[in-house]
């Protein structure tokens, strides 16, 4: 039993004291901090929530487009540069899985991501994506208009 109590008490954090706690102090400090925990989860997952919930309406992604239907949904434009992609994406503060998920979707296709940059303006961050591309390039771009693309900003 002892050593229950003294994996359970590893499994929380720390107290600076120098003085032992008691069994029962150990256990109570044990369920207070699960409830800290239980409490931290619930918030994460209504932030989820949250972010997963919101509706956008998105214009036409296409090839070499110069505008996208509002201001405020994330645009992104697509332009073949030699054996290359360059992304231009705008999006909220609050939007940066979309630049995440456009770099997994890269990776995916065998595309090697040479430089990314990126400028914040108010609320708005500009990136840019550049990549070089192994494979044939309307295959990456057909998989950005049909799956990837489309699924990220219409989440």
């Amino acid at each position: 039993m002892k050593n229950l109590y003294s994996t359970l008490n590893s499994l929380i954090p720390q107290r600076i004291t120098k003085e032992p706690l008691s069994v029962l102090d150990q256990v109570d400090e044990a369920v207070n901090y699960i409830k800290s925990l239980q409490k931290r989860l619930k918030e994460c997952e209504a932030k989820k929530e949250k972010l997963l919930g919101r509706k956008r309406s998105h214009g036409c992604i296409g090839k070499g487009s110069d505008s996208i239907s509002s201001s405020r949904s994330p645009q992104i434009k697509v332009h073949e540069i030699g054996s290359g992609l360059q992304i231009f994406l705008t999006i909220g503060l609050e939007d940066q899985f979309i630049f995440y998920e456009i770099i997994r979707i890269l990776h995916e296709e065998g595309a090697d991501v040479k430089n990314t940059t990126y400028s914040v303006v108010g609320d708005r961050v500009f990136l840019m994506v550049l990549a070089e591309v192994c494979t044939n390039m309307n295959i990456i771009y057909n998989h950005y208009c049909e799956t990837g693309v489309t699924q990220i900003l219409d989440t």
